[in-house]
């Protein structure tokens, strides 16, 4: 069995790249619609804890919600962003099909921003999610 070349190197990492990548954006895009659902159910129960957690913090679950919406909002403008950069590109016939103008913008856009921000917003949502259920629930140190 022989070393792959270099080629065949990055060839397979840029395939592990794309599926990561894949996987971290559905992965946010489920958190984020979690975050909504979990601080929309605990606003609005009429359960006992619920109300205890929303008497202790209410704009903590607020604020997780809010991180909720934005990352599926994030997770849409990174789709669009892609979707706009290469529709420009592939309309590019002048210039060989690549990438130019607000085309390059687009796709900054949505690899060097939103793709992070996706990630960001998320795992800040649970931080404060968790904050806020601290001060209802004290958790033992072991």
């Amino acid at each position: 069995m022989t070393d792959p070349t270099p080629e065949q190197r990055r060839a397979k990492y840029r395939e592990n790249q794309d599926y990561f990548s894949s996987k971290i954006s559905e992965l946010a895009r489920y958190l984020g619609f979690g975050l909504v659902a979990v601080a929309f159910g605990l606003l609005s129960s009429d359960a006992i804890f619920a109300k205890a957690l929303v008497a202790k913090s209410a704009n903590y679950l607020s604020w997780a919600g809010l991180f909720g919406v934005t990352t599926v909002l994030a997770d849409y403008l990174h789709l669009l962003m892609g979707w706009l950069s290469n529709t420009q590109a592939a309309n590019n016939d002048k210039g060989k099909f690549k990438l130019a103008g607000i085309g390059i913008v687009f796709r900054f856009l949505q690899d060097r921003f939103f793709f992070y921000l996706k990630q960001l917003l998320p795992l800040a949502g649970v931080i404060v999610l968790l904050i806020s259920i601290s001060k209802v629930v004290r958790f033992p140190i072991l």
